[in-house]
């Protein structure tokens, strides 16, 4: 008797649950429970349905101020990050990047100089990659394999950056692609046990930035190329290196390219992207800059970009159009 009973009980239970779910998912509005999951944390609902104007801002800081609005998104350059400019686009709403190169060494610029030269992060310079090789004409390339100064270094750097700008919302990670395109030097010649340790650092260098984005709440974009393939070929994507791009970053930067079947769908659409992010859960959020309209708004037309820009330097560019709520953070949400 007890046995019947407590199985009409369960029975009972099961019945309201599902109408409980079902109530959710008809619900007017078409919200269902699940979907509202994220945000039911407290987690930000996120949006990358509309392309919208962002800006590089890596010279005079007062062009990032028409950027002072909700859903805007602006990459502070070496110096300029802790600016009034930079704190009002914060205050409106605008997630502000902090940028920095790992992977050249040039220490121009107070973040730069914690990594490549003794400070409070480690008292050893980093160390150039054997054969003193230059990468570009701003420096030779850094040693950033696994094990080295660097990759040492490079976690200290990130939480000071976080703890001195709060007013941040991520970082972005120049020159990070599982192989190098650097003029200094022939890829196809770098040799099969450089080209692997490449790879190694740049993951290595990623997944330092990904623990540290997710501790303070924040987001990494990428600009280097994580392309689905061999590593004496593409470099290879992360961590399937087969796919296009990499789950360690919330999305990657099209810098100066047309919107062509690699740039405008297959590369940065990639269903890879983010997915290793606490902080956009799988989902990308990409930018493109270019040299004129047209290509813009061809990037535009793609899907694939949350943000585009049309500039000529990386100093200011015009706002175009409306800027969206995107759910990106616009300041350190937990900050330790």
């Amino acid at each position: 008797m007890l046995g019947r009973t407590t199985r009409r009980f369960r029975t009972g239970v099961l019945a309201l649950a599902l109408a409980t779910a079902l109530t959710g998912l008809l619900a007017p509005g078409g919200a269902s429970a699940l979907g509202r999951s994220a945000e039911a944390q407290g987690k930000p609902r996120l949006d990358n349905s509309h392309t919208q104007p962002a800006l590089v801002a890596y010279g005079a800081p007062q062009h990032a101020e028409p950027y002072a609005r909700r859903g805007s998104l602006v990459i502070a350059g070496r110096e300029n990050f802790g600016s009034p400019a930079m704190k009002d686009v914060s205050r409106a709403g605008g997630t502000v990047l902090v940028y920095l190169d790992p992977i050249i060494d040039n220490d121009y610029g107070r973040y730069h100089q914690m990594l490549n030269n003794p400070s409070r992060c480690g008292s050893g310079s980093t160390r150039r990659w054997p054969g003193n090789i230059r990468a570009n004409d701003w420096g030779y390339l850094n040693d950033f394999r696994p094990g080295s100064t660097l990759q040492r270094k490079l976690g200290c750097v990130l939480r000071t950056i976080a703890r001195e700008n709060p007013h941040i919302g991520g970082f972005f990670a120049d020159d990070v692609g599982s192989r190098s395109w650097f003029p200094g030097f022939d890829w196809n010649r770098f040799g099969a046990a450089n080209q692997r340790a490449y790879r190694a650092g740049a993951i290595a260098v990623m997944k330092t930035f990904r623990r540290v984005a997710d501790r303070f709440g924040l987001i990494v974009m990428v600009n280097g190329t994580w392309q689905g393939g061999s590593t004496a070929e593409h470099g290879g994507g992360y961590p399937n290196q087969s796919a296009n791009g990499n789950a360690l970053a919330d999305g990657t930067f099209a810098e100066n390219h047309t919107a062509d079947a690699y740039w405008g769908k297959a590369y940065p659409c990639a269903p890879q992207w983010a997915n290793r992010s606490r902080t956009t859960r799988g989902k990308h959020f990409n930018f493109a800059v270019t040299r004129d309209d047209s290509s813009r708004q061809a990037f535009a037309r793609t899907g694939c970009y949350a943000f585009a820009a049309t500039h000529q330097s990386y100093d200011s560019a015009r706002v175009w159009g409306p800027a969206r709520r995107t759910g990106l953070p616009h300041r350190v949400t937990r900050p330790r």
